[in-house]
């Protein structure tokens, strides 16, 4: 099982409702825990993991608890720093007899319209600093290149105490794994699938970082993968 932080899992049992239910609140309860005892970055990414599965509930089990689950999203979202998926859920409310007009819309709409700029203008910082490092690529001094890379990583992890963890652990990603930082990078992987647990693309680039150095761990990621998504997973990339 690919685990965050202090032990948080990425994936439930398995894709049933009640399991996903389960995963869900486990993940909303170690971000409470996280909340007081770690960095923030840790609680928006395990904040942004429940909401994940809050949103996969609302489109795989539908009209039961659709109010009481779209609120939770959105307080989640506020919590992961991620005003687009707040965005995505407000567009869900309106898109449903059920939901549309319904009292918490409008001021929720409100929040969102005031902070998603700000969140396109950290993801716009981040690309700025992704670019400095790839411009940096034919530095022939390893240590400056290396000082570069961990300069560029600690502005990205600024960013990430205030802004979704989602673009933020993407970029170290890609900058630990171009430095051969493996460790760093398959910890910054594991809060990827956190975020998003069932993107393939992050299950096949890390099982591919992990045969680098540990075949078997490769392995029980790609076995702990078809268990849950079954045996041609990968070929949805």
């Amino acid at each position: 099982m690919i685990t965050f932080a202090f032990g948080a899992e990425a994936w439930p049992k398995s894709l049933t409702v009640p399991d996903v239910e389960r995963h869900k609140s486990l993940l909303i309860q170690e971000a409470m825990y996280a909340r007081l005892t770690q960095p923030a970055m840790v609680f928006r990414t395990l904040s942004r993991g429940a909401l994940y599965w809050e949103r996969w509930l609302l489109e795989k089990d539908p009209g039961r608890c659709d109010e009481e689950r779209v609120l939770s999203g959105l307080e989640l979202a506020r919590d992961a720093g991620d005003w687009k998926e707040a965005e995505l859920l407000l567009a869900h409310c309106e898109a449903s007899p059920d939901l549309g007009g319904r009292p918490f819309l409008e001021a929720w709409s409100v929040i969102v319209r005031d902070r998603l700029q700000e969140q396109v203008d950290n993801e716009q910082r981040l690309e700025i600093a992704f670019q400095k490092f790839r411009g940096a690529k034919n530095v022939p001094d390893e240590a400056a290149r290396a000082e570069l890379a961990r300069d560029v990583m600690a502005r990205a992890s600024e960013i990430g105490q205030v802004g979704s963890p989602v673009p933020v652990n993407a970029l170290l990603v890609r900058i630990s794994a171009a430095q051969g930082w493996n460790e760093e990078a398959e910890g910054f992987y594991a809060a990827l699938l956190v975020c998003r647990p069932l993107w393939i693309p992050y299950i096949v680039q890390l099982s591919e970082l992990q045969a680098k150095t540990d075949l078997k761990r490769a392995f029980s990621t790609i076995e702990t993968a078809k268990s849950l998504l079954g045996a041609d997973f990968w070929l949805a990339t």
